[in-house]
C-alpha cells in the first residue's frame, strides 16, 4: 500500500506519513484496498473542492476515521458509499440550479439545510413549490422559511407535489372565493342607495 499511496499522492511518504498510514491498517483495521480507494476519494474530493494540491495524509486520516465509524471497511461497502456520495453531489447541483444559486459554493449552513431536504426524500418538484412560497412571502431565498415549510409537509407526510397540493391548501381569505358576504352586500347596498 506504502507504494500505491505514493503513487496516488505524487509524493515520497515521510516518517509521519508511514505512522498515520500504518494506523489505517493496525488501528482501524481497514484493508490495502480500501486504503487505495480512500486515498483516491480524498483526492478526487479534494479536486472537486477546487484545490490543486493533493490531500494530505492527516486530512485522508480524518475521513478514514469517518468510514470506520460508519463500518466501511470492505471494497464493496467503500464503493456503494463512494456512489452513494456521487448520487448526493449531483442532487445537490440539481437542488442548487433550482434554488437560481450560481457562481458560488454553499456556505456549510446551507448545505447542512440542502442535505437535510434530499434526506427528507422530497421530489424535486415539492422543493420547487416551497421555494416559491418561501420567494413569494419573503421577497427572496430564506433557507429558515424554507426549511420551515418542508419540514412542516414531511411531518404531515407530504412528500409527492399531488400530495401537497391535495393537503396542504393555503387558507382563502375572506371575500377572496368570489363569494360576498353579509357585510360586504350591506356596504354595497349603502353605497347604491347614497347612504
Amino acid at each position: 500500500i506504502y507504494g500505491e499511496v505514493q503513487r496516488v499522492l505524487g509524493r515520497t511518504l515521510s516518517t509521519e506519513d508511514l505512522k498515520i498510514l500504518l494506523g489505517f491498517t493496525n488501528y482501524l483495521g481497514l484493508p490495502a484496498e480500501v486504503i487505495s480507494l480512500l486515498v483516491n476519494y480524498c483526492k478526487e474530493r479534494a479536486r472537486e473542492k477546487g484545490s490543486l494540491r493533493n490531500p494530505s495524509l492527516r486530512s485522508i486520516e480524518k475521513e478514514a476515521y469517518y468510514w470506520a465509524e460508519q463500518g466501511i471497511d470492505t471494497m464493496e461497502e467503500a464503493v456503494a458509499f463512494m456512489q452513494n456520495q456521487n448520487l448526493r453531489r449531483t442532487q445537490l447541483a440539481r437542488l442548487m440550479e433550482l434554488l437560481q444559486i450560481r457562481g458560488r459554493k454553499l456556505t456549510p449552513g446551507e448545505e447542512k439545510y440542502a442535505a437535510s431536504w434530499m434526506d427528507m426524500g422530497f421530489a424535486e418538484d415539492v422543493i420547487a413549490l416551497a421555494y416559491e412560497r418561501t420567494c413569494l412571502n419573503t421577497g427572496g431565498l430564506s433557507w429558515a422559511y424554507m426549511n420551515k415549510i418542508l419540514t412542516s409537509w414531511q411531518q404531515a407526510g407530504l412528500l409527492t407535489l399531488e400530495q401537497v397540493q391535495k393537503k396542504d391548501k393555503k387558507p382563502t381569505p375572506k371575500g377572496a372565493s368570489g363569494e360576498l358576504g353579509a357585510a360586504e352586500l350591506e356596504a354595497i347596498q349603502k353605497v347604491l342607495r347614497g347612504v
